[in-house]
């Protein structure tokens, strides 16, 4: 089941995905699945050195690809 929210974001940021077709809904639907799923990602242990990563701080840098970038209908 779908939840209608609000969110806000910079004026420029929403023509240009307008402009571009972006589907809005779609692109932050994924993009909080993906901070969803690398923030709760475990810290793993790396196999090269024996030493601990914490993926989790990596969520800053996150990318999505062009999954949810497909053009409004």
């Amino acid at each position: 089941m779908k939840k209608r929210i609000n969110i806000t974001v910079e004026a420029e940021i929403a023509e240009k995905a307008h402009e571009l077709g972006l589907n809005v809904s779609k692109t932050c639907e994924n993009a909080l699945k993906e901070a969803i799923r690398r923030l709760q990602t475990p810290v793993q242990q790396t196999e090269t050195n024996g030493g601990y990563v914490d993926t989790r701080k990596r969520v800053s840098s996150a990318r999505v690809d062009g999954t949810g970038f497909e053009p409004a209908t």
